[in-house]
């Protein structure tokens, strides 16, 4: 007899556990969230490969003039100029329209305070 109180609990228990549950509906896939906001409208890109907004890091392609001054080279993209490094900047001559593409980083300290960024350039082609 000592088994039958056993039995009915090895069974019963299980049982009991699975049904609470039972009252509830199975879970469905949920909307987003109300008040997320939404994705900015989109820009299209200038034709340049500047981009309007923050400062993304990252690769970047940038069409423009080559600039000096002291021993800052940069590029003037429409109204802004970015500051260049790198090997093929050397060969960059003053006044020369060039497509560059390089990492985005900080603006080279030896630029003006007008310089807000900066490129390290991997290519350097004449357009």
């Amino acid at each position: 007899m000592r088994r039958l109180p056993a039995l009915l609990l090895a069974v019963g228990l299980p049982a009991a556990v699975s049904a609470c549950g039972a009252d509830q509906p199975p879970p469905t896939a949920t909307a987003a969230p109300t008040g997320v906001p939404s994705m900015p409208p989109s820009y299209p890109p200038p034709s340049s490969g500047e981009v309007p907004g923050g400062l993304p890091f990252g690769e970047r392609n940038l069409t423009g003039v080559v600039e000096r001054s002291g021993s800052c080279t940069m590029l003037r993209v429409g109204e802004r100029l970015w500051s260049l490094t790198g090997t093929p900047v050397t060969a960059l001559q003053t006044g020369a329209e060039v497509a560059v593409s390089g990492q985005v980083t900080t603006p080279d300290p030896a630029c003006a305070t007008d310089v807000t960024r900066g490129l390290v350039v991997h290519r350097a082609t004449p357009v």
